[in-house]
């Protein structure tokens, strides 16, 4: 028996337009039609230099060799970039960086584009940007430096062992990367005092998850800052009925009997 990484990734291309479209929402700075330029400017770069003469593994790291010395994608490095900015797909399709998650969803759409079996994958409980080369071959990437982890297995390793790499990298479901993504921006939005942009963020989750009680309270946070106690004050009511025992909870009561106090003297 040889480990087989049969977990069918789903359309990294469908993931990225996906995201793109949702942070049209709170990302202002460049248009779709930009971005999409700019992507497939880098999809025919890479596409015009011919690596055909060399097998499947040399000519990955030869392409990978061009994405990261000659695009020159990277990591932010020494940059003060603002986070939610590197948590950005739009961002980091533009300038070229991002963190590591959204650079490994970008890398993932441009190796696709080249022939490649690129997922985002659970590898040793952390997100990262698989390769699969072939039923007994994996290359983990570290998508802010291009460093790899080449990955094999073959029949004369023992069963258990084998099994151990056959799970080794499950590729994550759309949908739950896409929340990834969305929540970090929020999240970082947030830190950094962009509430109007939080709040669109927010309101774009809540529509793809609308029975989580979470975003209706991350909404009410939000509406806290913006100084819209009334909506405010719904949200966070929702968040203590549907979730009486969360640590926030009480938190949240006393910041209700404030609200309410506020209210009946505005009123």
């Amino acid at each position: 028996m040889s480990a087989n990484w049969l977990y069918q990734a789903e359309s990294s291309d469908e993931l990225l337009q996906e995201v793109l479209l949702l942070e049209q929402n709170w990302q202002y700075v460049f248009s779709i039609k930009e971005i999409e330029e700019q992507l497939a400017a880098h999809v025919a770069y890479l596409k015009n230099i011919d690596h055909s003469e060399l097998n499947p593994t040399d000519r990955f790291y030869a392409l990978l060799d061009v994405i990261f010395d000659e695009l020159a994608f990277s990591g932010p490095g020494m940059q003060t970039i603002p986070e939610s900015s590197l948590a950005n797909i739009s961002y980091c399709i533009m300038h070229r960086t991002g963190n590591y998650l959204s650079m490994s969803v970008v890398l993932a759409y441009l190796l696709k584009q080249l022939g490649f079996d690129a997922s985002i994958a659970e590898v040793e409980e952390q997100i990262g940007l698989v390769i699969k080369l072939s039923n007994s071959e994996l290359i983990v990437v570290d998508a802010l430096s291009g460093g790899c982890e080449y990955l094999i297995s073959s029949d004369d390793v023992r069963d258990s062992m084998t099994n151990e790499i056959a799970t080794f990298a499950k590729p994550i479901p759309t949908d739950e990367i896409v929340k990834i993504l969305l929540t970090e921006q929020k999240i970082f939005m947030l830190e950094e005092g962009f509430l109007e942009e939080a709040l669109n963020c927010v309101e774009t989750l809540m529509e793809l998850l609308p029975e989580d009680p979470y975003e209706r309270r991350d909404r009410g946070l939000v509406l806290q800052q913006l100084e819209c106690d009334k909506w405010a004050k719904d949200d966070f009511d929702y968040f203590i009925k549907a979730c009486p025992n969360d640590p926030m909870t009480m938190f949240l009561k006393m910041q209700m009997d404030d609200l309410h106090g506020q209210l009946e003297t505005i009123h």
